[in-house]
């Protein structure tokens, strides 16, 4: 996981590398964030990580924040938009140099309560792997911006992707599907992936989704999950990861359905995993 963390953090740096002053300017996907924000971001909350204070500042714009999370993360880059692109990217090289020599650290684990965003503590596999999402979704946006795809097989990638598949099943089940009907997601590469879920109901009514593939029988009602249609979205990393990170709405999205169109743009609509 660090090697997948320090190579996505060194993609964002390259990158930055080759933007010039009309780059950082540029708009991306994100509301409100030039392509420079990105960089702050990514560097604001590795320096907090790093041990810096969370400084205590007005927000100037928060039309396109959403909550207390966003609001956090907004300070961070504010303070660097009256600063050179180029010198946040020095800024993240050096962060990237102190965080991998604070993760050498031969006590460390994977259980290890480090610090977190918003004054928490997270065990250092969770934050590893929330660290691994952010920047790397952060990458795509930056590439997107920059029309220069790139790095959707990666450690960070296939982090993101089973991200999706751990959270499918919740996320399925608050759509309120009828009994026994199935929802297939089938992602074709780079990275692949195959999740799915038959919905059922437990003695309290409550809409269960029953996992597929995953040779789990267990069922809330400790009997046999009825059989019902099927849907099946077939999509590439790069779709689904997009629509996943918010970054492209469903319309937006390239996608083939097996099935029932209409639940397939339901479920899409409901695919978002990130804050």
């Amino acid at each position: 996981m660090v090697e997948g963390y320090q190579r996505t953090v060194r993609s964002v740096i390259d990158l930055g590398r080759s933007c010039d002053p009309a780059d950082f300017a540029g708009p991306t996907s994100c509301p409100g964030w030039t392509l420079q924000d990105h960089f702050s971001h990514v560097a604001a909350v590795e320096a907090y990580l790093d041990g810096a204070e969370h400084p205590d500042v007005e927000l100037v714009e928060r039309g396109h924040l959403r909550h207390e999370f966003g609001e956090w993360m907004e300070v961070g880059v504010q303070l660097r938009r009256e600063r050179p692109g180029s010198e946040v990217v020095d800024e993240l090289e050096l962060l990237l140099h102190n965080r991998l020599a604070s993760l050498a650290n031969p006590e460390l684990t994977l259980g290890s309560e480090v610090r977190a965003p918003m004054e928490r503590t997270l065990p250092l596999g969770t934050l590893l792997r929330l660290r691994l999402n952010d920047i790397w979704a952060h990458e795509q946006d930056v590439r997107e911006a920059l029309g220069r795809p790139g790095d959707l097989d990666t450690v960070a990638a296939a982090t993101f992707v089973d991200s999706i598949v751990s959270a499918f099943p919740a996320l399925v089940a608050k759509l309120q599907l009828p009994e026994g009907e199935a929802v297939i997601l089938d992602c074709t590469g780079p990275v692949t992936a195959r999740v799915g879920v038959r919905m059922s109901h437990g003695e309290d009514g409550r809409p269960w989704a029953h996992p597929l593939f995953s040779g789990d029988t267990e069922t809330p009602t400790d009997g046999a999950v009825p059989d019902g249609p099927s849907t099946t979205i077939i999509l590439s990393t790069d779709a689904l990861t997009r629509r996943a990170a918010g970054r492209r709405s469903t319309q937006d999205t390239a996608y083939r359905v097996v099935g029932d169109e209409d639940l397939a743009a339901r479920v899409l609509d409901a695919l978002v995993i990130t804050p």
